[in-house]
């Protein structure tokens, strides 16, 4: 199993290089970015304005070598394909194929009113926009026609991972769970307890197996991290069994301290993973 810490809100440029190459070097397997694109001002929520993840990706990538770097989760298709493609491709090839692509439909409605990209359709155009680019990431010099998008013949950055980087889709209702089956490389849970994953897991088997899909199909799981080395344990074997293969850790705590400051449950934690 591999294990990855998510970083945020990320807003200062050493506390995310220290994050990064703390991560790295404590072994952790992969480094993760939220995205909102904007925050609601007239209700109270949790969240707080965030650097744009691609560049905050693209600053991890320069301090680090090994580690993935990924999303949990970005709203893709609040910008246009083709920008988008290009600015994955380019991510992609600099990171020396280390990107992971973690995208979802998104729920916040004023990203879509401030980015004046229309909300009620949000699902249709997330699934066509992960088409678009799969098509202009390995045969752009062929125009494609959706119902959202039409983009002729051009040439564009190619990608350095074959086919473009993985792409793993969020999903909590049926639309979303169909989408990840149809068109994902992985799946990016959040906050499921070991039983519910397992249900979920199922679920998407089945579905994409009446899609024709086949192959490798990652299974992420974001959750709080454990407190003692018998929780780090616990929860790698339970997420384990119920057919996770990734975890990707949200500490409540500034990173890296939160994980440095209890070495031996991240010893423990990532010596587990790498047995399970």
């Amino acid at each position: 199993m591999k294990i990855g810490v998510k970083v945020g809100p990320a807003l200062e440029r050493e506390a995310l290089a220290r994050a990064a190459r703390e991560a790295e070097r404590a072994g952790f397997d992969s480094i993760w970015l939220s995205e909102r694109v904007v925050t609601p001002l007239d209700r109270p929520h949790p969240y707080q304005p965030m650097v744009d993840p691609w560049i905050g990706l693209a600053f991890c990538a320069a301090v680090t070598e090994r580690v993935s770097l990924g999303t949990s989760v970005s709203q893709i298709a609040l910008r246009h394909p083709v920008l988008m493609a290009r600015e994955l491709a380019t991510l992609d090839r600099l990171s020396d194929g280390r990107l992971i692509v973690g995208a979802g439909a998104g729920w916040v409605k004023e990203e879509f009113t401030s980015t004046d990209v229309p909300f009620d359709d949000r699902g249709g155009r997330l699934s066509e926009h992960i088409r678009a680019m799969r098509h202009l990431w390995t045969q752009p010099e062929t125009p494609f026609e959706g119902k959202y998008y039409r983009i002729p013949p051009a040439g564009i950055t190619p990608t350095l991972t074959p086919g473009g980087p993985p792409i793993y889709l969020g999903a909590v209702l049926p639309p979303g769970f169909r989408r990840a089956a149809k068109y994902g490389d992985g799946f990016i849970a959040t906050n499921v307890k070991p039983a519910d994953l397992a249900t979920s897991v199922s679920r998407l088997a089945a579905l994409r197996e009446k899609y024709g899909r086949a192959g490798g199909f990652a299974i992420f799981v974001q959750t709080s991290p454990p407190a003692t080395v018998d929780d780090a344990r616990a929860l790698v074997e339970s997420y384990a069994s119920a057919g996770a293969t990734g975890l990707i850790l949200t500490y409540d705590t500034p990173v890296p301290d939160a994980f440095l400051t209890a070495a031996n449950v991240t010893e423990a934690l990532l010596t587990t993973a790498r047995d399970a």
